[in-house]
């Protein structure tokens, strides 16, 4: 038994060493013809397979940015069915009273008829109505395998860009430099070309400045919304109004309670509301502008429009079989085949609506145009 085990550590050792001159030899081989000489077992890491790892997909969506559009509940609304054969609205705007008009209030004289009569005479406002809309296509085996729901995304997506196409029309027309609201710039700035090369403390919107907006609308006696006047404010100008320190004041001695539920409410017959869509312009009233350049005389900041109105200042046709209802379109969805798709590989999804909106009053409508100490 000894000799067989000394046979086997000698066999053994024998294998060692044979494996050992081998691993030299090969090495030696490898140095001499240029080979790289590996040194570690390879291992399976991340990087390794990197081109198999994937990224979870959540089939929740995340909250879109819709912008708050407010100026379509403000208006005077005419409703409009199809099959009425029209192309056009007239509105038609009441007299006023005058008392230098003919046949105004006048002394009489006993026993004498009066020969002058009062006319009654409305002026009217004609508003051309337009088609607009908007299309999105979706493949059928997108919409099938999708981990998400991009029929309905695109759905919701038309919806929001309706409601801001319908607020940037009536925006525009409601701060025409010609024949929008009544003009008034912050702080009592005689015109534009004062307010651009004012600083942002000197052209930033006050307290004063919805005050006197109302007091214009009074004496124009414009008639109010359900007992109040609507300031239709971007969150760059309640920024500054909040941040005022008599507006705090105020606030602080009259609506403390509300304070802390994020309201005000009606303040002193103005109701103030937010809206994210305003119009901002830079060197030139009237022109639309999303940067801004300090290289003109406008060197501090875009200036904003608030728009403070009246009842009936302006107005929309609704024509909600076309789908002219703000905020909630007609959308057409076409997913059958036809000679354009033949095999239905694609949904189509998309909204009309025939509507319009004008002006009715410019005096009983003011734009405050105003900077912003927001940075």
């Amino acid at each position: 038994m000894n000799i067989i085990r000394k046979i086997l550590n000698f066999t053994a050792a024998f294998a060692l060493l044979f494996v050992a001159v081998t691993a030299i030899v090969i090495h030696d081989v490898l140095q001499t013809i240029g080979l790289p000489i590996l040194t570690r077992m390879g291992v399976i890491d991340t990087t390794a397979v990197s081109n198999t790892i994937q990224p979870h997909y959540s089939k929740k969506l995340l909250a879109r940015a819709i912008q708050m559009t407010r100026l379509q509940e403000f208006a005077a609304q005419e409703a409009l069915e199809a099959g009425t054969g029209v192309t056009s609205v007239r509105f038609y705007r009441p007299p006023q009273a005058d008392l230098t008009a003919t046949g105004a209030p006048a002394a009489l004289t006993q026993g004498t008829a009066p020969t002058d009569f009062r006319d009654i005479a409305y002026t009217a406002v004609d508003v051309s109505l337009a088609q607009r809309g908007q299309v999105s296509k979706v493949t059928d085996i997108a919409n099938t395998v999708g981990l998400v729901k991009y029929l309905d995304t695109a759905i919701d997506l038309q919806g929001d860009e309706f409601a801001l196409d319908v607020d940037t029309i009536i925006r525009n027309k409601l701060i025409h430099q010609s024949t929008g609201f009544t003009k008034r710039y912050a702080q009592a700035a005689a015109d534009f070309a004062t307010l651009a090369a004012a600083s942002l403390a000197n052209g930033a919107l006050i307290p004063r400045d919805l005050l006197d907006a109302m007091t214009r609308l009074k004496i124009n006696r414009a008639p109010t919304i359900n007992g109040v006047y609507v300031a239709i404010v971007p969150p760059q100008g309640t920024r500054d109004i909040l941040n005022n320190s008599e507006w705090r004041e105020v606030v602080r001695q009259n609506y403390a309670d509300k304070i802390f539920k994020g309201e005000i409410g009606d303040l002193f017959g103005l109701r103030i509301i937010e809206g994210t869509n305003p119009f901002t312009e830079d060197e030139t009233e009237g022109t639309f502008s999303t940067t801004f350049s300090a290289a003109g005389s406008n060197t501090t900041g875009h200036i904003y429009s608030t728009v403070v109105t009246g009842k009936n200042a302006y107005g929309v046709v609704d024509m909600k079989k076309l789908g002219g209802v703000a905020k909630k379109p007609q959308v057409i969805i076409v997913d059958k085949p036809d000679s354009g798709n033949p095999l239905a590989q694609y949904v189509i999804a998309g909204w009309k609506a025939y509507w319009a909106s004008t002006v009715l009053n410019t005096a009983w409508g003011v734009t405050i145009r105003h900077k912003s100490q927001f940075v």
